[in-house]
């Protein structure tokens, strides 16, 4: 209400090639008085208030009608279990991509795994109708909670997401290295 919420895009790079492919929208909250209020403080409140269902749209039409402008470049949007489970989620969804005329295809709603578990019929349901409007669906910080080879073949992730803390220990762990192939090794064997 008072426009204290705005978005930064953060890119991302094919590794290869440096190439521009796309840009993750974040949400910083920033307060009238100067500071800057991080998403790990206020979504969780969002949550538990209902504000969050309010924020997500904000969230996708502002990025949408952003990202509107950028030529071939994938936006990337966390969305959060409780606006899943949000029964309108969908059409609301398709509405914002009508609306601002974004293309779905070019669009990434990214899921943790808890969701998923915590509500697996739902959740099939829900990625489903997502993927039908042509939305691909990422697993977000893979690799630090329940996902199995079976949870991953049932839920047919398009991306997976490994978890920042996997790819730092990687550096200098033997161990953590090794895991971070092996989930290479399954996402490319799953498509």
């Amino acid at each position: 209400r008072n426009n204290e919420l705005s978005l930064y895009y953060q890119p991302q790079h094919m590794v290869a090639t440096g190439e521009l492919i796309g840009a993750e929208a974040l949400i910083r909250w920033q307060m009238p008085e100067g500071g800057m209020i991080s998403p790990i403080e206020f979504i969780p409140i969002a949550e538990e208030t209902g504000l969050i269902n309010q924020i997500g749209l904000f969230v996708l039409t502002t990025a949408c009608t952003a990202a509107l402008a950028w030529t071939n470049i994938r936006l990337a949007i966390n969305v959060s279990a409780a606006q899943l489970r949000n029964p309108e989620f969908p059409a609301q969804l398709r509405a914002i991509l009508a609306n601002t005329r974004f293309p779905a295809t070019r669009l990434e709603i990214e899921i943790t795994e808890t969701y998923v578990v915590q509500n697996s019929g739902v959740a099939a349901e829900v990625l489903d109708e997502i993927r039908a409007m042509g939305v691909c669906v990422v697993l977000d910080d893979f690799g630090t909670g329940f996902a199995s080879i079976g949870f991953l073949r049932q839920f047919k992730f398009d991306t997976l997401k490994i978890d920042r803390s996997l790819v730092h220990d990687a550096v200098g762990n033997e161990g953590a290295r090794a895991m971070v192939h092996a989930s290479v090794v399954v996402a490319r064997a799953l498509g």
